[in-house]
């Protein structure tokens, strides 16, 4: 077949890249050293802007609660298993990958509401008590 390169990952290629682009997308440790670092949940806000999770709380009034933060952590994980499982068929939706990775942002999404419970609450001896990711 001299054209095989072609077809090389052509019905697993746009999810392939999709996982890996989520994977990317994963709060790095200098992420956290940022994140531990703010002083209120404004603050919190404004770092959460500069990495993948974007302007999930942006429309978001003040005062901003931990309530509001894990809700929405909780709504855009969702939203991106949904889009991902959505984009597998049969092969692929059995993989444990789509388990590990909802693993993944869960702890990630506690994480940054235990960074955020321990800034409203003013607790900062605590607060690198998170579980690293990587």
């Amino acid at each position: 077949m001299p054209f095989s390169e072609l077809y090389f990952n052509v019905d697993h290629g746009y999810l392939e890249g999709l996982v890996r682009g989520f994977k990317a997308g994963v709060l790095s440790q200098g992420d956290y050293l940022n994140l531990v670092q703010c002083e209120t949940l404004e603050d919190l806000k404004l770092h959460m802007q500069i990495t993948d999770y974007g302007s999930f709380l942006s429309n978001e009034a003040s005062p901003l609660t931990v309530s509001v933060i894990d809700d929405k952590l909780k709504e855009k994980m969702v939203v991106e298993f949904r889009h991902m499982r959505n984009q597998s068929y049969e092969p692929l939706f059995h993989f444990g990958v789509f388990y590990a990775y909802v693993k993944l942002r869960e702890q990630e999404c506690r994480n940054i509401v235990w960074i955020a419970e321990c800034i409203a609450q003013r607790h900062r001896a605590k607060i690198d008590n998170y579980i690293p990711i990587f």
